[in-house]
């Protein structure tokens, strides 16, 4: 069972190439929980195109914002993370989760409030012939971090609207040192996702700041792709059926 918002994507990784695969191995392994680290991705300014129309967007003539434009995935737009893979610790402040619903007795968002280790009583450990604490603390064999390289990596594509890339061309610039909610919401992929290279900004001057999922890129998007087409081309053939009708 899991609770995740519509714009968090589970991007399995390694040799996996389904969920219920990586799931299946790791209840295997006496996993209970599945922990996916979480960090706000932002937009590919490929993807993007000037945006006016907004009181803090400028003008026609000078537009100072930008949107994503039209017919392009999310998952393909918000590809561009601050933090490349394995994520920092701190990104599990806003942690999501999988887990078993015969384990987890209740949850809360980001945490699992209630397990089958919390309510265990001393005489059910006993029995068990396993430790029993007063005070407990789920282990890492039954709450899991995900490895983001070889199992899954979660991508968090919370939209940026325009306004929030207001004067973009000034904050994204290499070695802009931004005031306090005023940093770059736009993303500038790191070359080869390299970012121990001497070349630190694009050819117009646009700091490099974020890394790409390539597994998410070369194989993820052009597979959602073909599932929305031959979705399109099902629903187009049903359509024309029931005008026959």
């Amino acid at each position: 069972m899991a609770s995740f918002d519509t714009d968090e994507y589970l991007v399995p990784m390694g040799d996996y190439e389904s969920m219920r695969d990586l799931v299946d191995d790791a209840a295997r392994k006496g996993t209970e929980i599945l922990t996916f680290k979480s960090t706000r991705a932002m937009p590919i300014r490929k993807f993007m195109e000037p945006f006016h129309d907004h009181k803090e967007c400028g003008s026609e003539k000078e537009p100072i914002c930008l949107k994503v434009q039209e017919g392009n995935l999310f998952a393909e737009v918000y590809n561009c993370d601050h933090e490349r893979s394995p994520k920092p610790q701190w990104a599990e402040r806003a942690k999501k989760q999988l887990y078993r619903s015969d384990y987890v007795l209740a949850h809360y968002v980001h945490y699992a409030t209630v397990t089958g280790g919390t309510v265990k009583t001393r005489e059910e450990a006993e029995r068990e012939n396993v430790d029993w604490h007063q005070h407990y603390r789920e282990s890492r064999g039954s709450d899991r971090i995900t490895d983001e390289i070889k199992q899954a990596v979660m991508v968090h594509t919370k939209t940026t609207v325009p306004e929030y890339t207001a004067e973009w061309k000034e904050r994204c610039m290499a070695g802009m040192k931004a005031a306090h909610g005023k940093d770059c919401r736009v993303g500038f992929p790191w070359p080869e996702n390299n970012d121990n290279t001497a070349e630190k900004a694009t050819a117009e001057g646009y700091g490099y700041n974020c890394f790409v999922n390539e597994k998410l890129r070369d194989f993820w998007v052009p597979k959602l792709r073909e599932a929305i087409d031959e979705r399109s081309v099902r629903v187009e053939h049903l359509l024309n059926m029931n005008m026959i009708r």
